[in-house]
This record gives structure tokens, C-alpha cells and sequence, in this order.
């Protein structure tokens, strides 16, 4: 009598079904690729763990990034261009890179590094690969063609500075308008 849920114990059989559906799976990915992005689970990802911007009067973003890396170690402004890492990072935001280590990386960090044709990119961390991290623009669907690698890195992004009159979408503004207030408390103190 066959309890009302029953696997077939045959080795073979369940060999065969077992190498199959391993079979199927690596097929899958295979033609599908090892994981899915979306520019949403970028952002969410991108917003928790890396800077977003600071506003600052029109036409003193790089100022500003200059002068904030100038009180750093080694720290360098770069003025950033496309549209890759928007909606927080849209063209014209100046950014703070610091060198770091490569042991440092971690998932979600916003990092520097040359590709292979000798450009700087600014991405975001999204998976750790033996040979190197995969990383991607905020508004990509598919990863950089190039790892980051300890040969490639140049630094972590530390700071972010965009206009005050830069036109971010609803919710990148409001996250702005909350660190913001956030980080303006921190600095004022109420005497009484």
C-alpha cells in the first residue's frame, strides 16, 4: 500500500531524473545568465550603501568635490558625464573618490576603475566573482563588460555633489532632502 505521498526510490530513476533537472538548470543559465538586474533593485541596493549627493549651488560641484578631496588622503574630484548612474548620479555630479584596497570592496559599494579602453567608470558593486566584481550603472539591465579588479580600482566614491536646481525624479529628492535634514541636524545644535 502506497502512503498518499511516495517518491520513487529507484536509483536509477531517480538518477536520471535528478542529472535532468540539473541538466535544465545549468541550461537555464546558460542562455539566461547567472542573475537578473533591474534598475529598481539597483537603486534600492545603490541607496543603502553608497553617497547620494549633496546639493550645492550651481556651478560649484566640482569646486566643492575639489576642495573636500583636497582635505583627504590621496582623494580626488572627478566630474562625472552620462547617464549610466542615473537617477542619483546624473550628468554634471562631481564626485569624491578615495583609493582604497581591493580586500575593502563589499556589495553596493559605488567605486572608480579603467576599463579595458582606458576610461574611468563609475559603478556599483553588484557581485564578487573569483577573478574580479561584476558592477554595473544604476540605470543598466546588464553588467559592466570589465571586472574590477585589484589591477583596475581606483577608489571607493566617498562623496557626491549636484546642483541645487538638478532636476531628480520624486524619490531620488526626497532620499536627498532626508540625508540632508538629516546630516544638518547633526550639525546644528540647539542651545537653550
Amino acid at each position: 500500500m502506497n502512503s498518499p505521498c511516495t517518491i520513487n526510490q529507484n536509483p536509477i530513476n531517480f538518477g536520471f531524473r535528478a542529472g535532468f533537472a540539473l541538466a535544465l538548470a545549468v541550461a537555464g543559465l546558460l542562455i539566461g545568465g547567472c542573475a537578473t538586474y533591474s534598475p529598481t533593485n539597483n537603486l534600492e541596493l545603490f541607496a543603502r550603501t553608497a553617497p547620494l549627493p549633496t546639493l550645492v549651488a550651481h556651478g560649484k560641484e566640482m569646486a566643492t568635490a575639489e576642495a573636500v578631496a583636497a582635505k583627504g588622503d590621496n582623494d580626488f574630484a572627478l566630474h562625472g558625464v552620462g547617464s549610466s548612474m542615473e537617477p542619483v548620479y546624473l550628468s554634471g555630479t562631481a564626485v569624491v573618490v578615495h583609493p582604497c584596497s581591493y580586500n575593502v570592496l563589499r556589495k553596493g559599494m559605488a567605486v572608480v576603475y579603467v576599463n579595458s579602453r582606458g576610461n574611468y567608470v563609475a559603478h556599483m558593486l553588484i557581485e564578487d566573482m573569483p577573478k574580479g566584481w561584476f558592477a554595473i550603472g544604476l540605470n543598466n539591465a546588464e553588467p559592466d563588460d570589465d571586472l574590477v579588479t585589484a589591477n583596475n580600482l581606483v577608489g571607493v566614491i566617498k562623496e557626491a555633489y549636484a546642483a541645487n536646481d538638478t532636476p531628480f525624479r520624486e524619490d531620488i529628492a526626497v532620499r536627498i532632502a532626508m540625508k540632508d535634514a538629516i546630516n544638518n541636524h547633526r550639525t546644528h545644535v540647539t542651545m537653550k
